[in-house]
């Protein structure tokens, strides 16, 4: 009684802290959440909510975009300025996780968790600057895993979100290449914001072909097109064809067939399919991951096909890929990068 009279005063001191407009900037892993809960609840809801965050990759190795690392409630403290952090509250009776929730909640939004015996609660920026923070609390585990799984997208995207956004920051933080993002705009009427180390490969006016790359580790970028509709484009075996006829413009690239995905999607605004695969050289002992979009632009009407792929042997290429597809989606035939405010 006496640690938890503790924890709670501490929390007390925590939220009369941030109350008065003090917060720390958040740390950790943007692409990790910190799960805390007491050992029954983890047991009853760890496979509902491991499952929430198995998205990922194939590089050919799954990869998920997001890692959980489960703590015991009791240690909330020492993770309370992570970037993402996902309390599971049991409040079948007096302790840490009930303590956070009384906390947290309002009167009504704790007597309707203990009513419904599942509330999940979003904000941003509650504990510290920069973060995502989730709270689960109920007395049913049953009724609580059942609403995990039937909220598993919504909760994935709130993590999700905010990472998307941090990334953007951080990739166009300093020293963004406006100059290179102006001549493409002025040669091609199209633009992409260009980040600090990245240079242009390969500019082939003839091949409406430009690549663009950065080292430490591989990185790149390539934007191709042609005038007019190209319904092949969006059909997987046609998308399969041209980003090999590509990949004779990137040196001698290859796309293997085996793990392959497709689905159709959003590029921006616009009807998009999205191929993701692994690519290898032909004559080199080369490989990695792709993602690619192929998409109709009624504004210049013409097709275009934006690619971005890694070679990055022994790392992690979720997040350095997932910053290539951001980097992918400032594409746009309607803004000059003049335009674009510092």
């Amino acid at each position: 009684m006496r640690a938890l009279y503790r924890f709670s005063l501490l929390l007390f001191m925590i939220l009369l802290l941030i109350n008065c407009g003090y917060k720390e900037k958040a740390v950790g892993p943007s692409d990790m959440v910190f799960v805390l809960s007491n050992p029954t609840t983890r047991e009853a809801l760890e496979d509902a909510i491991d499952t929430t965050f198995s998205y990922g990759l194939r590089t050919p190795q799954f990869e998920p975009y997001f890692s959980t690392n489960w703590k015991p409630i009791r240690n909330f403290n020492s993770f309370i300025r992570m970037k993402n952090v996902l309390v599971i509250a049991d409040l079948n009776g007096p302790g840490v996780g009930t303590d956070i929730a009384r906390l947290v909640l309002s009167d009504e939004q704790y007597a309707l968790a203990e009513q419904d015996s599942a509330y999940l609660f979003f904000v941003e920026d509650y504990w510290a600057e920069e973060q995502s923070f989730v709270l689960i609390a109920g007395k049913d585990y049953q009724r609580m895993r059942q609403n995990i799984i039937e909220q598993q997208g919504w909760l994935y995207e709130k993590f999700n979100r905010r990472f998307l956004e941090d990334q953007l920051g951080y990739i166009y933080a300093h020293n963004e290449q406006k100059r290179m993002a102006q001549k493409i705009w002025d040669r091609y009427h199209w633009s992409l914001r260009v980040p600090d180390h990245f240079e242009i490969i390969k500019d082939s006016t003839d091949a409406n072909f430009i690549w663009l790359g950065a080292a430490g580790p591989y990185r790149w970028i390539s934007v191709s097109w042609e005038a007019g509709i190209h319904t092949e484009w969006l059909t997987p075996n046609g998308l399969f064809n041209r980003r090999n006829e590509i990949g004779e413009l990137y040196q001698k690239i290859q796309t293997n067939r085996e793990y392959l995905g497709h689905v159709y999607t959003k590029f921006n605004h616009l009807e998009a399919l999205k191929m993701t695969g692994i690519w290898h050289h032909m004559e080199k002992a080369k490989g990695g991951p792709f993602i690619t979009y192929a998409f109709y632009d009624p504004d210049s009407d013409r097709s275009f096909m934006v690619d971005v792929l890694m070679f990055a042997p022994g790392e992690k290429h979720s997040v350095f890929l997932r910053q290539l597809e951001i980097i992918a989606k400032t594409f746009s035939t309607t803004q000059n990068p003049a335009d674009i405010s510092s």
